[in-house]
């Protein structure tokens, strides 16, 4: 498991509630070491601290055991946010490091599959009307989301040279508890942002009406442990992972109807125009559905364990 973030934490939650081994890899950019405290106790988890741009850290953790069932590449710059990280980070890490991964994968552990958490951004900023896998890449306005399309292609040469079973998983924009948690507003998904400015008392800023794909954490966890552990051909193969579509202001509204049902006042500033767009959200359609995967959780179900963590923890 490379990346022991926001996502990669319940990721390695669900593995060990499987009974299953999970050695991790994370150089503790953007996350707190000690929210992943309880993994370190339990036996069945190993931690190699060090980044996926240092071949000597990913060689160790890819030889920390004899049987490798998959392998997951979370570990990336991810936030869009234009004070997350220098672009020379972002470049070194998104860009550079999953080729350090795919070199050792292929030269220790040919055949294991390599499962790449991507992003339904490679779509655009704003959602075609129709996507599915075949969708081009859209528009791209950060660099952390524009690296994502760099490894998929990365993952399908390796793929097509070295045949490793390369699965990429277009993820929606998570939200909902995991072990990892950020409060960082730089490293935060909106929806979860918006619960954390509820309960702290702060307005939601909305910026933006675009139409966005969503997923809940436990779900994105699910949809990548699936298409690690689904048929181990050689080839590689594409997945959206996404629960569903909405917009900010619509999120926006959802969290300020769920602080009312809690007696907290929350107020919206809307920092947009109106488009032509309104009212209309684009559709995804996923081959992981096609295949029988199928997301469990809401966004109103989401949003409503997201607002009461963070206002237990604002207390």
């Amino acid at each position: 498991m490379f990346g022991v973030g926001y996502i990669g934490s319940r990721v390695v939650q669900e593995l060990l509630f499987q009974g299953r081994d999970v050695i991790a890899v994370d150089n503790f950019f953007a996350s707190d070491r000690r929210a992943i405290g309880a993994f370190r106790q339990a036996h069945a988890f190993s931690l190699v601290e060090g980044s996926i741009v240092d071949p000597a850290t990913v060689e160790q953790a890819l030889r920390l055991t004899a049987d490798i069932d998959s392998v997951y590449l979370l570990a990336a710059q991810a936030s869009a946010h234009p004070d997350a990280a220098p672009p020379e980070y972002s470049e070194e890490v998104n860009l550079r490091g999953p080729r350090i991964v795919l070199d050792a994968v292929a030269r220790l552990r040919p055949g294991v599959p390599v499962v790449f958490a991507s992003s339904t951004r490679v779509y655009g900023t704003a959602l075609p009307d129709e996507v599915d896998e075949t969708t081009p890449y859209g528009v791209m306005t950060d660099l952390a989301h524009l690296s994502k399309c760099y490894v998929e292609k990365l993952l399908e040469m390796y793929a097509a040279i070295h045949h490793l079973p390369c699965r990429v998983v277009r993820l929606g924009l998570a939200y909902g508890v995991a072990p990892v948690m950020k409060t960082d507003i730089r490293f935060m998904t909106a929806p979860n942002l918006f619960c954390y400015q509820a309960a702290t008392g702060c307005p939601l800023e909305v910026r933006s009406d675009a139409p966005l794909a969503l997923i809940h954490v436990e779900d994105a966890a699910r949809a990548l442990l699936w298409a690690g552990d689904t048929v181990h051909d050689a080839g590689f193969v594409v997945y959206n992972g996404a629960s569903g579509v909405s917009s900010i202001p619509l999120i926006a509204e959802e969290v300020r109807r769920i602080g009312e049902t809690r007696g907290v006042e929350v107020v919206i500033r809307n920092r947009i125009q109106r488009t032509e767009r309104d009212g209309r959200l684009p559709t995804i359609r996923s081959a992981l559905e096609l295949a029988g995967f199928s997301p469990r959780r809401e966004l109103g179900e989401g949003l409503s364990e997201t607002l009461d963590y963070f206002m237990v923890r604002s207390q």
